[in-house]
């Protein structure tokens, strides 16, 4: 019977090691972008705001320098539960605020708060970046362009500014950098849903109505995502509109927001794997697979210890070192390419075993995403762009 179970988790992770190498392929070529129109979508872009007073001028900044037409955007800053003077600061910009002071804690319910106060118009689309973010000129331009197109719900890529600050940071950055070609553009051109971030988003307002708004989950976007899949809209992956995002440099910020997340996709799975399942829809099994499966770095990590496992000790129910050898070599080599394809510098990419961190922080994550009761926000200190200069090529 142990022997029978092994085999038959060890198959699993060696089925779900090569699923993950094969899907990946899709994210080789890059996604032809929408062809560029005359600007007629209504935008609304809401910044979700709980003391960012030192980081937010940042990104008004960056929106008030857009390319997009003023009489078809509308800006606002949903200042939520702050302590600090994030409103005054955002008045300062010129853009609406709106305060909420109080109610649960997390991005979901404010957004939900705000939507239900305000809204949106029928030829309305919503559009949210954070309050770290920093954002390109062409943004909302090129969103509107994918809009027209025919994609309701829309991604930008997410890329990981300060990566050089800590190991940590280098680890997530090495981490984003690779999953945003070989999982989400991936997802694109299979045809697929990518998942939504929670910034550098666009959704219209039908297709916001089809999901039924936001949730008061712990990972407001992974639920919103799924949901809008479940409602028919698949999220179109922009490779490359490159949203600026800062990532944690310490290990304690790092683990607590990856504790939230591991939650919240636990939370998430247990609402919606069995409605994924239903139906034979390769975009709903893939989103199950995603669902289920554990951190990828630490996939390639039990297989490496497996292989060293069956190598010095070779027990019975324990498949022989090769295939953990081979295994393993794939799921750590595979990321290499596709980092160099989307321009990481080969400085960089040598410092790609900095992801056995991430591997290595998976289980005490774990341990301590059991204890997480609510919201945790992510506190940030503000980037500019020249605070790293050395990630993917846009």
């Amino acid at each position: 019977m142990v022997r029978l179970a092994g085999l038959a988790a060890q198959t699993t992770l060696i089925l779900l090691a090569l699923y993950n190498a094969v899907t990946s392929l899709w994210g080789w070529p890059d996604r032809a972008p929408a062809r560029r129109v005359e600007a007629r979508r209504r935008l609304r872009v809401v910044v979700p705001a709980h003391d960012e007073a030192g980081v937010i001028a940042n990104v008004l900044g960056d929106l008030e320098a857009t390319e997009y037409p003023t009489s078809l955007l509308s800006t606002w800053v949903l200042a939520d539960r702050c302590r600090d003077d994030t409103a005054g600061v955002a008045r300062a910009h010129g853009v609406s605020v709106v305060e909420r002071r109080e109610g649960p804690a997390g991005k979901g319910p404010a957004l939900s708060w705000y939507l239900q106060a305000r809204p949106l118009d029928a030829d309305e689309t919503l559009v949210i970046f954070d309050a770290d973010n920093r954002v390109p000129a062409d943004v909302l331009g090129r969103i509107a362009d994918e809009l027209e197109a025919g994609h309701p719900v829309v991604q930008c890529y997410l890329d990981a500014t300060e990566s050089r600050g800590s190991l940590i940071s280098e680890a997530s950055a090495m981490s984003y950098w690779a999953g945003n070609r070989m999982i989400q553009l991936a997802r694109s051109n299979l045809g697929w849903s990518a998942d939504l971030g929670g910034t550098g988003m666009a959704i219209t307002s039908q297709a916001l109505r089809d999901a039924g708004g936001f949730s008061d989950t712990l990972t407001e976007d992974q639920d919103l995502g799924i949901r809008l899949l479940l409602a028919g809209h698949r999220v179109e992956w922009l490779h490359d509109v490159r949203i600026e995002d800062e990532k944690p440099r310490s290990l304690s910020v790092a683990m607590r927001q990856r504790a939230r997340w591991m939650a919240g996709k636990r939370a998430t799975r247990r609402r919606h794997l069995a409605s994924l399942l239903k139906s034979p829809n390769p975009a709903r099994i893939d989103m199950a697979i995603r669902l289920i499966q554990p951190g990828r770095s630490f996939m390639a990590l039990l297989s490496g210890l497996l292989a060293v496992l069956a190598l010095v000790t070779s027990p019975r129910w324990l498949l022989p070192w090769p295939v953990w050898a081979g295994v393993t070599a794939i799921q750590v080599l595979a990321p290499i390419p596709f980092l160099a394809r989307d321009g990481v510098e080969p400085r960089r990419i040598a410092r790609y075993p900095l992801l056995a961190l991430l591997a290595a922080l998976w289980l005490p994550i774990r341990v301590v995403s059991a204890r997480v009761g609510g919201w945790y926000h992510t506190p940030h200190r503000g980037t500019t762009p020249s605070d790293d200069e050395s990630g993917p090529a846009p």
